[in-house]
């Protein structure tokens, strides 16, 4: 099985004179301080900060955003972050937030603020992630069909991933219920998740061999997904479609 094409779309680890993203230091770090550098209300009625580094994940690559909390130091102004984005050919993160109180945005600009993320979320977002992740290495030690990962969608609605190949329709049941049982011995491993980045800048997610860049947040080894489960596999169009879920 082929393992060199991207599954979510790698991303560089800075922001490259934009937001700096602390996420990708450590999954599990759910607090950081930043300045905003930039506020404004949208026609919605929310307020977009803008500030210069995060330790928000913004929505994309399959995954969707972390939520949390921005407040001042002194603590008088709190903003629920509700949507984290990346705007296309910008290296800004933008924090979607509300807030409860009449807010000076000019006065916000330069402040440094306490950003935390809601971690019940994050640890769900991570897992999910790198069990997609896992698919691939299990179809790369089950090493019976030429499949190279594609894309996928790794939310809680109906997670899956896709890779151009096909699995004859006849060898659907027989590969779920082999996946699973491969996907199984690679959790009871503890196989590590390992993160690095290559001449491109891009990061690159490797999990039991099968490699690929990702923009994603990620578990620190497989035994922290706990439990995976191929529920499907469909065709899609020219790509084969395998659907999973996870362990509450």
């Amino acid at each position: 099985m082929a393992t060199a094409a991207a599954q979510d779309g790698g991303m560089a680890a800075k922001g490259s004179g934009g937001t700096d993203q602390v996420y990708f230091q450590d999954t599990y770090l759910f607090t950081c301080e930043a300045t905003v550098v930039k506020a404004r209300r949208t026609e919605d009625g929310h307020i977009c900060l803008v500030t210069d580094r995060t330790i928000l994940h913004p929505q994309g690559g399959g995954q969707p955003a972390d939520f949390g909390a921005i407040q001042t130091k002194d603590g008088s102004e709190v903003f629920q972050v509700l949507h984290v984005q990346k705007p296309k050919e910008s290296h800004d993160i933008e924090h979607m937030c509300r807030s409860e109180t009449s807010t000076d945005l000019d006065r916000l600009v330069g402040q440094t603020v306490e950003m935390k993320v809601n971690e019940e979320r994050r640890c769900l977002n991570a897992r999910l992630h790198s069990a997609g992740h896992l698919l691939d290495a299990a179809f790369v030690r089950l090493a019976k069909f030429d499949l190279i990962p594609s894309k996928g969608y790794h939310f809680p609605d109906g997670p899956y991933v896709e890779y151009i190949g096909n699995i004859p329709n006849e060898q659907r049941e027989e590969a779920i219920q082999q996946l699973n049982e491969i996907c199984e011995d690679l959790i009871k491993e503890s196989v590590a998740v390992n993160v690095s980045s290559n001449e491109r800048g891009e990061r690159l997610v490797n999990i039991g061999g099968a490699e690929c860049p990702c923009g994603g947040t990620h578990v620190k080894n497989t035994a922290e997904i706990q439990k995976i489960t191929v529920t499907r596999i469909k065709k899609n169009k020219k790509n084969i479609k395998v659907s999973y879920n996870i362990a509450p």
